[in-house]
């Protein structure tokens, strides 16, 4: 499956503390879920032992809508 990123995709990974490498592993192998507009969700976890956004986690959800 060829996954591309819009550029607007690409400008909030930093801000979403995620990867490209992440966001195609998640829609390539991620669970699906219905969204909004008729379109569908892809969800994956991912090992996140860091502090982000003030708060520490052993794991970080990778949550996308196409």
């Amino acid at each position: 499956m060829s996954v591309r990123l819009h550029p607007h995709a690409q400008a909030r990974l930093i801000e979403r503390g995620a990867t490209e490498a992440e966001v195609i592993v998640t829609v390539e192998g991620g669970a699906t879920f219905p969204a909004q507009l008729e379109r569908t969700g892809f969800r994956r976890n991912f090992p996140f032992n860091a502090e982000w956004r003030e708060k520490f986690g052993s794991s970080l959800l990778g949550m996308l809508k196409s």
